[in-house]
């Protein structure tokens, strides 16, 4: 049976310009393309410190870039809503019900280029590099021979809650070198006055009958305060929901429609996505055209399966397109692509905006696949002080570059930043990547060279491939005998 991924290793890329701090020659990043992806093994990809931009998988070289990009996610289900989020949210509501434009303390003042100022375009930049081209000869999967590969046996892995996660909330996802340090909490109402073992009966019971509904995660837990008597704050949702209803009077309406990424090389979005690019990136309007705006944003190697995979929500003020918000569906996270927006709407901060509507949306998919629980931002990077707003996200964790664990974005890890643009995030000095490949895995690895799927172990009496050591390396044990990497 054909792998579900299938990648090309392009290795090192170097001495390129930085958008961060506009240095000529000063980013370094290790590269692969993608013809075809599993949503699973793009997760663990990420995971690693991966991130994909059309189908070219980048993952910077972070101990000698210039910028350090950490990967940052928020836990969607234990999101709090501060008084910003809930500011740009009721800003929009009153613009559709008012149709009045309302000025904002951030607001982005035009600059003489014709172009709006840095903040609200920052509130939204997820640190992607723009997709190459593909490469020029394709793997002649025509021909594809398949031979016999022993099966790879998989180790059991561990369940849990792991380094820095709230508890409860990672759902039996294992992070590499990462171990529990989480301590379980009772939830009666304290020694002094136990509850009486009826009143637990009944609250379990009460539980069990709105989880055979569907219901979990957030939701669960805010109708079991509700049950109980207890005050709940208004959700995220709650703030959304106070848009104009169909059946009220409204200057305008906002409908936002989820469509297939492979779906969304239409003229309207490709005509909001050149307004963007060159009033807010000042692209010249030689870079514009459809086909490189299909490579970067339309074409996704990610093999859809259920729910899963590469999407964009679309933003219809009345019958208008006025934003896409570009997402990857995984198991463990909905994952933040790209935004883009039309300018002469920057007054709504839409980027702001989009960011709760996708929060909102991974917590509606956590119902489908309760492993879904986390909102991916892209990249944080500390040494670039425009980027950090997005460490207002709570909660939010970063990804230690060297043993992939998972750590608060706190005064901690923040004063470990400002010490040091790169910074090994885990405490542990014995902590290891545990999903760093042994001389076993590396004879495990998946090849197709010559038209034949082989195990690297079948290619070593002809001399070691140098490139295939360093890619499993990089992508990590699991992928690389996952994943089918094409060689000369």
């Amino acid at each position: 049976m054909m792998p579900s991924s299938l990648v090309e290793f392009y290795g090192k890329h170097s001495n390129y310009a930085c958008g961060y701090c506009s240095q000529k020659s000063s980013c370094h990043s290790e590269g692969l393309w993608a013809h075809r992806l599993s949503c699973e093994d793009y997760q663990d990809l990420i995971d690693r410190g991966w991130r994909r931009s059309g189908c070219y998988c980048y993952k910077p070289i972070m101990d000698i870039t210039c910028c350090p990009a950490y990967t940052i996610k928020c836990n969607a289900l234990n999101f709090h809503i501060n008084k910003s989020h809930k500011k740009v949210i009721k800003r929009l509501n009153k613009f559709l019900r008012d149709g009045l434009k309302e000025a904002h303390e951030n607001q982005a003042a035009e600059s003489p280029a014709g172009g709006l100022g840095a903040v609200e375009h920052d509130r939204r930049d997820t640190g992607l590099m723009e997709a190459p081209r593909a490469p020029s000869k394709q793997p002649d999967l025509q021909c594809f021979e398949e031979e016999p590969v022993a099966p790879v046996a998989q180790k059991a892995q561990p369940t849990g809650s792991f380094t820095d996660e709230p508890d409860g909330l990672c759902l039996s996802r294992p992070q590499s070198g990462s171990t529990s340090n989480v301590s379980n909490h009772s939830s009666g109402s304290g020694a002094t006055n136990p509850p009486k073992k009826a009143k637990l009966l009944r609250i379990e019971r009460k539980r069990e009958k709105l989880q055979k509904k569907g219901v979990s995660g957030y939701e669960l837990e805010r109708l079991m305060m509700e049950s109980k008597g207890q005050n709940v704050a208004k959700s995220l949702e709650d703030f959304l929901a106070e848009a104009p209803r169909d059946d009220e009077p409204a200057a305008h309406r906002l409908k936002v429609k989820l469509v297939n990424a492979a779906d969304g090389a239409t003229a309207a979005s490709y005509k909001v996505y050149c307004e963007y690019q060159q009033r807010i990136h000042q692209d010249p309007p030689s870079k514009m055209s459809m086909d490189r705006y299909k490579r970067f944003l339309v074409t996704s190697p990610l093999q859809a399966t259920g729910v899963m995979g590469s999407f964009h929500q679309q933003y219809w003020l009345d019958d208008r397109l006025i934003a896409v918000g570009v997402i990857d569906v995984l198991p463990y996270c909905v994952s933040a692509v790209y935004f883009f927006y039309d300018p002469e709407f920057h007054f709504l901060s839409l980027g702001t905006y989009a960011s709760m509507r996708e929060l909102a949306f991974a917590r509606t998919l956590n119902r489908q696949l309760p492993s879904l629980t986390n909102y991916y931002m892209g990249f944080y990077i500390h040494s670039c002080p425009k980027m950090r707003y997005k460490g207002n996200l709570q909660p939010s964790y970063l990804l230690c570059p060297e043993v992939y664990s998972w750590h608060c974005l706190d005064a901690t890890v923040k004063s470990k930043l400002d010490a040091s643009k790169y910074s090994r995030l885990n405490n542990d000095p014995e902590a290891r990547d545990a999903n760093q490949p042994t001389e076993q895995d590396l004879s495990d690895v998946l090849l197709l060279r010559n038209r034949k799927c082989v195990r690297y172990s079948q290619c070593l009496a002809n001399g070691q491939i140098m490139e295939v050591e360093t890619y499993a390396r990089l992508v990590g044990k699991q992928c690389a005998k996952r994943m089918l990497l094409v060689v000369a």
